[in-house]
């Protein structure tokens, strides 16, 4: 067996802290574990600010496919603004680990390594997703990174010692698992939902969901969380340098790399033909990049100065806006054509 990292590097801190903000107190699970000493979701955020000063969580942010909100886990629960612009709604006072793609489910951190599935309209819990170890983690939920599969019928789950499970939505039953032994610092599905890219240790595992058995190894570092195009065929992420690169989804092979421009987040255009970065080569840019690998230029132009601590790009469903998150900073979002800001968004408060 691997043996198991245990440092409080970077991504394992940002884990613990987003605990917090994703409501994963106050929840006794059903081994008689009780973390309700952390606080409620009014004072969650406290380990958060502790570590860093927060409005939101930036790695929740999504976009619904229909275009008309952007949603995130915040310090007033979960926030939906409209795509364009204006006030948040909070429409629930919790935060959430993961979103289904249609905004109508969120995964929560509960207990002590369970997760729970609420109904985002009537905040009701329909599943509990149980099965992740315990290691008596003390300030905050053993539950690390989560995510929905495209089609919202599965949903996989880390826990902090590199132990992955894959449930399935309708029954909570166990579908998959896998012992990575090392920390899990992202998770992304396959559009197609029969493959995972799963950030752990010193690269990215790709693996099936069906029986949880590694495909390959990506040589990828943790700085952006890697991600695939929506056609399936490419992988994204950042090399060891930090440098935005592109795979070959069914090789595995790396076919393009933007040299020179260190990046804290990737994200695909819908027509899988580019992808937006934020590089901070001394200060954050946003940039779009078009690999020739991909049918582009191979260049990159920049489109806007990001706010601080960018950690977050995705397009919107037809690729003419960009949204970025900053813990700090909060919800932004820029005209690809123009660099322009494409609307103002008000901001969730500070801790």
């Amino acid at each position: 067996m691997k043996p198991r990292t245990y440092a409080l590097s970077v991504p394992l801190i940002g884990v613990l802290a987003a605990a917090l903000l994703a409501g994963c107190a106050g929840d006794p699970d059903r081994d008689g574990c009780d973390i309700s000493a952390l606080g409620t979701a009014d004072d969650s955020i406290s380990l958060a600010a502790a570590v860093a000063p927060s409005r939101l969580v930036a790695g929740s942010l999504t976009a619904g496919a229909d275009g008309k909100y952007v949603v995130a886990s915040c310090t007033d629960g979960t926030c939906r603004w409209n795509a364009g612009g204006g006030a948040y709604e909070p429409i629930s006072e919790t935060g959430y680990g993961a979103i289904s793609p249609d905004l109508t489910l969120v995964a929560r951190k509960v207990g002590c390594s369970d997760i729970a599935l609420v109904e985002v309209d009537s905040d009701e819990e329909v599943q509990r997703l149980e099965g992740l170890p315990n290691p008596k983690v003390t300030d905050a939920s053993p539950v690390g990174e989560i995510a929905f599969s495209p089609d919202g019928e599965l949903v996989a789950g880390a826990g902090l010692e590199g132990d992955l499970i894959v449930w399935s939505v309708e029954d909570g039953d166990e579908v998959a698992s896998a012992d990575l032994g090392n920390g899990i610092g992202s998770i992304s599905f396959s559009p197609d939902g029969t493959q995972l890219a799963v950030a752990s240790g010193d690269g990215v595992a790709i693996l099936e969901a069906e029986s949880g058995d590694e495909v390959d190894t990506l040589a990828a570092a943790r700085g952006a969380d890697p991600i695939w195009s929506p056609d399936g065929r490419w992988i994204s992420g950042v090399t060891s340098e930090g440098y935005p690169t592109v795979w070959d989804a069914t090789t595995f092979e790396a076919v393009e790399t933007l040299p020179g421009q260190p990046a804290t987040a990737v994200a695909f255009s819908p027509d899988s033909r580019s992808l937006a970065v934020t590089a901070d080569p001394g200060d954050v840019r946003l940039m779009l990049w078009a690999p020739a690998a991909l049918g582009g230029s191979g260049g990159s132009r920049e489109i806007a100065q990001a706010p601080a601590m960018t950690s977050k790009v995705i397009f919107s469903p037809d690729g003419k806006t960009l949204y970025t998150a900053s813990a700090r900073e909060g919800l932004a979002a820029w005209d690809v054509a123009t660099g322009k800001p494409a609307g103002t968004f008000d901001q969730p408060p500070m801790p």
